[in-house]
């Protein structure tokens, strides 16, 4: 039955809750149509509503004046702080803060260290991340008032990171020492204080601080029982990049590096990251001992890795920087080798691969299989990327085929490639060619850069036009050209490289007092490097000055210098001509003792001309001594060999066979320099051995070798007949060559 209070349909509500709606409703037409009631009297209700979301109560309004640093306020004012607390206040400072304001009010202030350490703390936190000026200042003013021992290891990573982008570091060192000096705090070095301090000498290239700072951490390590201490793999990444930007890096410290990496993945199963396996096998690219210790320490440690793949062993960056090893080396067997392996396991080559596959074809001087391999690319529907083209380029030039060269401009010409569209490097390599083609031409196209944007020049361009026009033996160009390149030299090593430039060309000039004051100014700038060294050795050698030359290389040697592998095969050179050049009388004016006391050549009591030793005993001392410091090339080989042709053909063969031994293939050269040596000695026989070695290494004779061949035949008394056969043969091979 449907109850009788009800319209709906829906069940009646019980009195009770009719009774609570209508209680509900009373209670809100008394509140909404009350009187207002003042401040103070507001109910209860009102302050539910107004009162702010804490759940402390409101504190009441105090009529002390704020308190600023600490509970108490300060003594010096009474009811308004000072204008400069309020400024440097720690809330208040902000990153336009007036440092020099700053560390002019704490000694004045009355403030507690622990106020004072704030201060500092806050103005620290607001340096812009590469301002290692204004940081050192902020840290040595936390040492001036004694407050640096409130910092903990957060605080001093965070100053180390703005140290790290100074110009030195000296102040990273101090704040490392400092530490130490606060053994009860929690100050003590970690793995991110050491990675900010390596990050800094990865910048200075210094490799040896860095060594010291890995050793360092893993003594301390051990010393304190903690394995967190020990160097991760970021240290040694950073480790490996200080060593590749280090101007110091020989193969002392190579091997120093590597071996603190295979201490860490060998002793402490240390995973190294892919980027710092690949710049170390690239730099261990001539160091094949230590490349084949490092590889198989990957393996080993990697064959650990549960996570590393089993596919195979390495990734693209390991190849290509193997890949770029072999390059340097001019080792396009073993660079193909390794190109295939990758394809084979399917690891797809990027650009930078492709780059070093063309470097290490044309590096070797197979250009054949370079233009095969970049046709291949492009009709592949690769992009052909700049630094393949730059590669082949360069190569060509350094290796005087200028055919290779002059087509590969042509593939540029016919791609419809600007030349200010391309790269620094590639507008360089173009530049270079046209000094070897029209030195002229190359200085107009030159100019044409510079007024179009000096950025699409530098100081590289304007060393090849210095040399160009060296060669010409054209002075004024030469001095000129310079001009234009200091304009371009933003570094003192680009002023310095350009400077060599000049000292080689103005020794072609045949002008040597000039070429040694130009050598002099850049002595008082900087130790000169053994290039520059070397070439000034061969400088004076070519213009005649055969006892400066010999005064040069004896001065670096009691200075502790050794001589690179050029200015050896210069001396060499020399001593290979002492006996004729005792024949002649030194043309050449006498230089000034003010000159060559800046060049730097002393020891004026010897004398080249009057040596108490022979030559050859001198140049076989001397290759002696140079193989214990330098590899001897194909050059140096030739060149003693014809020194020692002229003397003693026995020991010239012996030479020759010790450079068979090592692995170095003769040239027509060091066949020519035999071959004359048997005519001198009326050696008939073993001239036609020499020559039939020759031939069977595909290498032929010029007119020069046919020469000697058939002078050491007709000197030996061989039949008339025999010797018209061979020049037959001669004339056949040279004409064959005009055609």
């Amino acid at each position: 039955m449907r109850p009788a209070l009800t319209l709906s349909t829906r069940r009646a509500k019980s009195s009770t809750c009719l009774l609570n709606q209508c209680e509900i409703e009373r209670s809100r037409s008394f509140l909404t149509c009350a009187t207002r009631a003042s401040l103070t009297e507001r109910p209860q209700l009102w302050l539910l509503i107004t009162r702010p979301h804490s759940t402390k109560t409101p504190k009441s309004h105090s009529t002390k004046p704020p308190r600023y640093y600490s509970n108490k306020p300060p003594k010096y004012y009474s009811t308004k702080p000072p204008s400069n607390l309020r400024k440097f206040h720690p809330r208040i400072m902000n990153k336009g803060i007036n440092l020099e304001e700053l560390l002019e009010f704490l000694p004045t202030s009355s403030l507690t260290p622990k106020e004072i350490f704030k201060s500092l703390r806050t103005a620290l936190y607001n340096t812009a991340q590469h301002d290692a000026k204004k940081a050192w200042l902020i840290y040595n003013g936390m040492i001036q008032h004694s407050v640096d021992k409130y910092l903990t290891p957060n605080h001093y990573g965070f100053l180390l990171s703005i140290l790290k982008y100074g110009n030195s570091i000296s102040p990273m060192m101090t704040v490392l020492e400092n530490m130490k000096s606060h053994p009860s705090q929690e100050s003590s070095l970690t793995n991110y204080h050491i990675s900010q301090v390596l990050y800094a000498m990865s910048r200075h290239g210094l490799v040896l601080e860095a060594c010291d700072i890995i050793r360092f951490t893993t003594i301390n390590s051990n010393r304190l029982q903690d394995t967190t201490l020990l160097p991760t793999a970021n240290h040694f990444h950073l480790l490996a990049m200080t060593l590749k930007n280090s101007n110091s890096r020989n193969a002392t410290t190579i091997e120093l590096v590597t071996k603190l990496m295979l201490e860490g993945m060998l002793q402490r199963e240390t995973i190294l990251f892919n980027t710092t396996s690949s710049v170390m096998l690239g730099l261990l690219s001539t160091h094949q001992q230590l490349k084949l210790q490092f590889l198989q320490a990957m393996d080993q440690i990697n064959s650990k890795n549960v996570d590393f793949p089993k596919t195979h062993p390495y990734n693209v960056y390991i190849y290509t920087s193997l890949i770029s090893g072999f390059a340097r080396q001019g080792d396009s067997g073993s660079a193909k080798r390794l190109f295939d392996e990758m394809k084979k396991h399917k690891i797809p080559p990027s650009q930078v691969t492709y780059g070093a596959l063309m470097e290490a074809y044309s590096k070797a001087g197979d250009f054949t299989s370079a233009i095969r391999f970049i046709t291949d690319h492009h009709r592949r529907g690769r992009a052909i990327s700049s630094h393949m083209i730059t590669s082949l380029l360069n190569n060509a030039i350094q290796q005087n085929n200028l055919i290779v060269a002059e087509n590969t401009v042509k593939f540029i010409t016919n791609k419809k490639i600007n030349v200010a569209d391309t790269d620094i490097r590639l507008r360089t390599a173009l530049i270079w060619l046209q000094t070897k083609q029209n030195v002229d031409a190359a200085r107009k196209k030159f100019e044409e850069l510079y007024a179009k944007d000096k950025a699409l020049v530098n100081s590289i361009m304007a060393n090849h036009l210095i040399m160009g026009y060296g060669l010409k033996k054209d002075k004024d160009n030469v001095i000129a050209s310079y001009d234009l390149g200091s304009k371009l030299a933003k570094t003192q090593n680009q002023e310095l490289r350009s400077k060599h430039y000049l000292t080689n060309a103005l020794f072609h000039c045949c002008d040597v007092p000039a070429a040694l004051s130009v050598f002099a100014s850049m002595r008082n700038q900087a130790i000169p490097d053994d290039i520059t060294l070397a070439m000034v050795v061969q400088g004076l050698v070519l213009n005649g000055e055969r006892n400066l030359a010999w005064r040069l290389f004896k001065t670096l040697q009691s200075d502790g210098i050794e001589p690179n592998l050029h200015a050896y095969t210069s001396i060499l050179k020399l001593l290979g001509h002492r006996d004729s050049d005792l024949k002649k009388k030194n043309g050449n004016p006498e230089l000034s003792l003010d000159i060559i006391s800046a060049a730097g050549i002393r020891l004026p009591q010897l004398n080249y001309f009057n040596s108490s030793v022979p030559s050859t005993t001198d140049a076989l001392g001397l290759f002696r001594r140079m193989t214990g410091f330098q590899k001897p090339n194909v050059y140096t080989y030739t060149t003693l060999i014809s020194c020692f042709a002229k003397h003693d053909i026995s020991r010239a063969i012996s030479i020759f066979d010790h450079m068979c031994a090592k692995g170095v293939n003769p040239t027509l050269e060091t066949y020519t320099a035999l071959i004359q040596g048997c005519a001198i000695f009326r050696n008939s026989h073993l001239a036609l051995q020499t020559f039939n070695h020759m031939r069977e290494r595909r290498i032929e004779p010029n007119s020069v070798t046919w020469r000697y061949l058939l002078k050491s035949l007709s000197r030996s008394r061989v039949d008339k007949s025999q010797i018209d056969k061979i020049a037959a043969m001669a004339g056949k091979s040279l004409n064959k060559k005009l055609d």
